[in-house]
């Protein structure tokens, strides 16, 4: 796991850029990530998978908003 903060990647994005930001933050590829929120959309849980995406959305802040001290500190790490 990388040491980044965690951002909506819209740069790369299906809906919203929740699973490509989880990808990106947890060096995985997005597809794994795009698969896991299928898969537990058809388990029944008590919290439903497309609440907890709709409240990440909402929470993750946008790659493209990010201050552009940490993208200069990114690049020089």
């Amino acid at each position: 796991m990388n040491h980044n903060k965690l951002f909506r990647n819209t740069n790369n994005k299906m809906i919203g850029g929740v699973a490509s930001g989880l990808a990106d933050y947890f060096e995985i590829d997005v597809t794994i990530i795009r698969v896991l929120f299928v898969l537990a959309a058809f388990i029944p849980v008590p919290f439903h998978i497309f609440l907890i995406y709709i409240i990440l959305w909402i929470v993750m802040p946008d790659i493209a908003k990010r201050p552009r001290q940490l993208e200069e500190s990114n690049i020089h790490s």
